[in-house]
């Protein structure tokens, strides 16, 4: 289907700027030719309406011949074609439209009228030809620009499910071998606790898998997800892990990426308080300003303490799901001093959500 006629709307654009575009040319002929706006609109008005259903057809000429993979001269020549081929079928209507004028109106003036502005309207015509080629062409070139848009949008979310897909290869299977040793020691001991844990891991699990599947989470959601792996890991490591959140309340159903929280948290924990032989404490501070939510964690990191080797998915993750999802906008901020170490996550706010 022509675009054009793709909807109402359209349809109703393109014949309100067609009548404006006819009316003023009658009026330029009635005033060249020295005869009324309103005998030269009965004349060509319904004429240049008749041309125009004859030249759109010329879309799929233009589609065939698509520029940049068509020889200048195949282009040049269908193009010529079509509208010698098109003017003269208009030609000949208008010898016939002036004759049916002749015969009903009973005056004279039809004739030479359409003969004194034969060659106005010739160079009126091709113009009009060769604007509605120039407006084909233009569409289809905005009509590719916005496939690769698409394309390229399709291409990021298909990275970012990759990357999510990966993250998820990668920490789980280490998660779960501490959590399945933690678990076995505390079963003997105190079977109470260790139901606790089983829930605690059974909603970690359940949020991984049914989130790494959709689009956004709430901060809230990402918060609790958070929390529940901290009090499984807690099991394991008793009084060497504690834990200090300073929340915005006012940003708890503030969109973000899925699992955007964990591999920060965990990173945390692997690389922070395993380290440490008195462990340390986990802050997590989310604040907002000039329309950024700004998610601050902090670790404590022992220089001299035991490494463990890890191969830096989880935080290249983060970084480069945000970039994907929002450019520019986005950013990861790694600072190490002190004894401390840092990661701040800048997300812009959805003002639309």
């Amino acid at each position: 289907m022509h675009p054009f006629f793709s909807s109402t709307n359209r349809i109703l654009i393109l014949l309100a700027s067609w009548l404006i575009l006819t009316l003023s040319l009658c009026g330029l002929i009635g005033i060249v030719t020295t005869q009324t706006f309103i005998d030269s609109s009965i004349l060509f008005a319904p004429l240049y309406f008749l041309f125009l259903l004859f030249v759109l057809p010329n879309y799929y000429v233009c589609r065939g011949l698509p520029l940049g993979q068509t020889k200048v001269i195949r282009l040049l020549g269908s193009h010529g074609l079509t509208l010698l081929v098109t003017v003269a079928i208009w030609l000949g209507a208008g010898q016939a439209y002036v004759a049916l004028l002749g015969s009903v109106t009973d005056r004279a003036i039809w004739q030479p009228l359409f003969d004194d502005a034969l060659y106005i309207n010739i160079v009126i015509i091709v113009l009009q030809f060769e604007m509605l080629v120039l407006i084909h062409y233009l569409f289809f070139a905005l009509e590719k620009s916005r496939d690769l848009e698409q394309a390229a949008l399709q291409q990021k979310l298909l990275i970012s499910q990759a990357e999510l897909q990966s993250l998820k290869a990668t920490v789980h299977p280490h998660f779960l071998f501490n959590a399945l040793n933690t678990l076995s020691t505390i079963a003997l001991s105190d079977p109470e606790k260790a139901h606790r844990f089983c829930l605690l891991m059974a909603e970690f699990l359940r949020y991984s898998v049914a989130y790494s599947k959709k689009p956004s989470a709430t901060l809230a959601e990402e918060l609790e997800h958070v929390q529940n792996y901290l009090g499984i890991e807690r099991e394991r490591f008793g009084q060497r892990l504690k834990t200090e959140f300073t929340i915005d309340q006012s940003l708890r159903d503030q969109l973000v990426p899925p699992l955007i929280l964990f591999p920060v948290v965990e990173n945390a924990i692997k690389h922070g308080i395993d380290s440490c032989i008195e462990g340390g404490c986990i802050t997590i501070d989310v604040t907002e300003r000039n329309n950024t939510v700004i998610i601050k964690v902090t670790n404590p990191v022992d220089e001299l303490g035991r490494k463990l080797k890890g191969e830096g998915h989880g935080l290249s993750s983060v970084e480069r799901r945000l970039k994907n999802r929002y450019g520019e906008q986005a950013l990861v901020k790694i600072a190490s001093e002190a004894g401390l170490f840092t990661i701040k996550i800048y997300i812009p706010i959805d003002t639309e959500q």
